[in-house]
This record gives structure tokens, sequence and C-alpha cells, in this order.
């Protein structure tokens, strides 16, 4: 067996985390979600209604990025804005019915491309994999990944 460079490894990981982005994109778009619409919807389902500050927060996007999402799931009639009772210059956003029902189809064709990209690997290699992606999480954790940025 070859030895391969963390560069090498980075570099391929890095390519294929651009193409099963893209293609989980893709496969949520035709569904009406883009994978960003969806994590926002998902995050006022997970979460209730919360101003836009919560969510650029738990979503670590900008406050312009959460703006933009939420005007255009406004326009689309999947999210709602409501005045918030506690603070008058606030708003909250909560998610609708037709949103809820949009989530659960964008999740569902997310669901099967993960089906069809991870099936390539057999049961073992997917616990394996996922040990191995941990294993780099923990590291970059314990490393102080935040203070490097």
């Amino acid at each position: 067996m070859s030895d391969i460079s963390s560069l090498e490894v980075g570099q391929v990981y890095l390519e294929l985390h651009k193409r099963l982005h893209r293609l989980v994109d893709e496969a949520m778009t035709a569904t009406g979600l883009s994978l960003a619409r969806a994590k926002l919807l998902q995050e006022l389902e997970d979460g209730g209604r919360v101003n836009q500050a919560t969510l650029a927060a738990n979503l670590n996007l900008s406050p312009r990025s959460v703006t933009e999402l939420v005007d255009s799931l406004e326009r689309d009639a999947l999210a709602e804005r409501t005045a918030n009772p506690a603070d008058r210059r606030s708003w909250l956003v909560g998610i609708t019915p037709a949103g809820a029902d949009a989530l659960v189809k964008a999740v569902s064709a997310r669901n099967t491309q993960f089906d069809q990209i991870f099936g390539a690997l057999n049961a073992s290699s997917r616990v394996k994999l996922v040990a191995l992606l941990k294993t780099i999480s923990r590291s970059l954790n314990a490393s102080g990944e935040a203070n490097a940025q």
C-alpha cells in the first residue's frame, strides 16, 4: 500500500464534499427547497419561532444571509414573520404548514440521495468512515479550531 499524504487526503475530501453538496442541493432544490432554505426551515421546525439574529447564530450565517433566506421563504409562504411580543423592535420567524410540507419533501429527497451515495459502501465500511470522520472532528475540536480561524 502506498503512502498517501495528508494533502492528498484533504484534496480528495474537499472535492468529494463539493460534489456531494451539489448533488444533495440539486435533489432538494428539485422539490422546491435548496439545502440552505431547508436548513433554515428545519431550525424553525425544531426550535419554534425565533428572531432572525438567533437564526443567524444557530445556523452560523450572516444576518444578511438569514434576511435573504427568510424573505424568499416568506415570499413562497413557507415561513412567516410575526411581531415579537417581548420586543416590539424585532420579528419572530416561524414555519408555515406549507413550509412543513415542503421540508418533508426536501428531507426525503436528501435521504434518497444519501442512500444512493453511501449505498456504495457496505455497512462495515460506513461504520469505519463515520469513525474516521468523528476522529478528525474530535481532533479539530481539541486543537481549538475556533481559535485558529
